[in-house]
């Protein structure tokens, strides 16, 4: 320690404030703050450390203090050097993530959207919602459902959505505020989770339709309906008070700590979410930045559920807002379940290999295990259909056992047997790899197949009339369906739950192949039901289909809109292709 750094620690006051701890090059490299800055920053350098807070009092040899008035003061002001600084043994939420909301404007002519931020005093927020396409979807129904105006200008002349019934018309009339405090309040009690009133008026509307043989419109309430039911089911807390709540704990070890929040709204337990960091200082002081900051990109609930902490009536002072440790009851299960999901992120860190060191680690000992020289370059290939419907398979890449996106492809089965799974492995694999043998591109070094022995013989077979000699390897599955062991081509299975980071970078592969085939199978699925006679109309594309569908809901509303309604949203010559077409 240089005689500079001895003067400044004997002459610090027992004050609150912060301290900035520095580096060689003057950085400012850590910020906290303290109840008493003597006590605290001293405890750097009066007692041994490990792992990486010694990393971080090895680099300090200088460091600056301001003093607070209290130590709310300090947690302010720390918040704030930290945002100014970015220092890199801090605890940073670099992100930024905020979660959207549903917004209902409570202007002269309100309307609902998706907004990321509470800005609007005037409005009311609902969520928050796990992404942007649960805020859409629900933002969508309610337009479907409630006539608000669509409009971000109310227009000269009613728009298609006037004409359909899905908006009351202020272009038309002005419409009193006794009228949309009614249709607001009917949308407040829905996202709340009251769906009678609404289901109950589709379901009377969908028999009345039935009875006079209207069976297109009975469809179209069905699928309001069924609408409602998918866009509102979501994990009910047994908490009927139906206070907003965030539920936060934390989990250390090996010098990290991770966190998970639970965002509890109206009863709703909407979004799972954790972060894994590094931990140079103390737990609870990373957890009180770590709640700190997360409220500089969310809205405050009407109450935060912690873990045991010393400073919890600081937070609560500093936030404004109801902090509460339970011991015991509902909330207690709560923070139970939180702390689970900070351990369970915490788990999933170290089974992932953390650099590109470690991960090559991982892929020798495949290697080693498969009995191949190398793993750099490695394809895995999965298929998947309906009962032998819209039968295709996928191979994904992974070099140096990252996903290569760019390498990744699709196929569909041509072959009869399309709910023959060794019949698609040795058709896509035969097709993958002529095609390279033609281009004079690299075979790679591994290929994997979901499935065992059968699979790979079908895979060997194709490989073999090609006269191409690359290893392959298939992955065997326990009761569960959980990956187990490697199946090598003479049948013999190789343990890997023994070594877990290349068991959980196995099964991450197996993910992601999985995610990528099921994701293309919907995808050509949606496709095929959405067929019909707009696909024969000259001049409308799927992106015009599908705007069209998404306006007038049915062919036959396409059918009956005018020329002017229709050139809305396609040329005029489209238009009049679409009612040639659809007499």
């Amino acid at each position: 320690m240089n005689q500079v750094l001895k003067e400044k620690l004997a002459s610090l006051p027992a004050l609150p404030g912060c301290y900035l701890m520095k580096n060689e090059f003057d950085e400012i490299i850590y910020v906290g703050k303290a109840k008493r800055l003597s006590v605290r920053v001293n405890s750097y350098f009066n007692r041994p450390h490990s792992g990486k807070t010694q990393k971080l009092v090895s680099e300090i040899v200088n460091f600056d203090i301001i003093i607070t008035k209290t130590e709310k003061e300090a947690l302010i002001l720390e918040m704030n050097l930290i945002h100014l600084h970015n220092p890199r043994y801090n605890i940073l939420l670099k992100d930024g993530k905020s979660y959207p909301y549903v917004k209902i404007s409570l202007s002269e002519d309100p309307t609902v959207s998706i907004s990321r931020m509470k800005k609007d005093k005037k409005a009311k927020y609902f969520g928050p919602f796990p992404n942007s396409g649960a805020a859409r979807e629900i933002v969508n129904l309610i337009n479907r459902l409630y006539p608000l105006r669509k409009c971000n200008h109310i227009p000269s002349k009613p728009c298609l959505y006037y004409h359909i019934g899905q908006c009351i018309g202020p272009c038309v009339e002005k419409v009193s505020k006794e009228k949309y405090d009614e249709i607001v309040k009917e949308i407040v009690a829905f996202l709340n989770g009251d769906t009678k009133k609404i289901k109950s008026e589709i379901t009377k509307k969908m028999y009345e339709y039935s009875a006079s043989l209207e069976f297109e419109q009975a469809k179209e309430c069905k699928d309001l309906l069924d609408a409602i039911e998918h866009t509102t089911a979501k994990q009910i807390v047994e908490m009927n008070d139906k206070i907003d709540r965030d539920i936060f704990a934390y989990h250390a070890k090996n010098d990290y700590i991770s966190f998970s929040v639970l965002m509890i709204r109206s009863g709703l337990l909407l979004v799972k979410h954790t972060d894994v960091l590094p931990l140079y200082d103390d737990e609870e002081s990373a957890f009180i930045s770590y709640v700190m900051q997360f409220y500089q990109s969310h809205i405050l609930p009407k109450e935060i559920i912690v873990s045991k902490i010393e400073d919890s009536s600081l937070l609560e002072d500093v936030l404004n807002v109801h902090v509460t440790i339970p011991s015991r009851g509902v909330k207690q299960e709560l923070l139970k379940m939180s702390a689970e999901n900070a351990i369970k992120a915490m788990e999933d860190k170290f089974l992932l290999p953390k650099g590109d060191d470690d991960i090559q680690i991982v892929l020798d000992e495949l290697a080693l295990r498969a009995n191949i020289p190398s793993t750099h370059h490695i394809e895995m290939i999965d298929n998947s259909h309906l009962q032998g419907d819209d039968a295709v398979s996928a191979v994904v890449v992974f070099t140096n056992g990252v996903p290569n996106k760019k390498l990744y492809r699709k196929y569909n089965i041509k072959n009869d047997e399309k709910r023959d799974d060794t019949a698609s492995m040795y058709e896509v694999i035969y097709r993958r790899f002529y095609r390279k043998l033609v281009e004079q591109t690299p075979y790679g070094d591994l290929l994997i197949v979901d499935g065992g022995i059968t699979q790979i013989n079908a895979a060997r077979k194709a490989l073999n009339e090609l006269c191409i000699d690359l290893p392959i390897i298939g992955l065997a599955k326990d009761n569960k369906h959980t990956t187990r062991a490697l199946v090598l081509e003479n049948g013999e299975e190789v343990d890997i739950k023994d070594y877990p980071p290349l068991f959980f970078l196995l099964t991450k592969m197996q993910d992601e192949v999985h995610r990528f085939v099921i994701s293309y199978h919907r995808d050509k699925r949606s496709k095929s039901m959405t067929s019909s006679l707009l696909d024969e109309i000259p001049g409308l594309g799927p992106k015009r289909k599908n705007d069209l569908l998404r306006v007038f809901g049915t062919i036959s509303r396409i059918k009956e809109a005018s020329i002017e309604e229709l050139t809305q949203y396609v040329p005029k010559v489209v238009a009049e292709n679409i009612k040639k077409t659809l007499v």
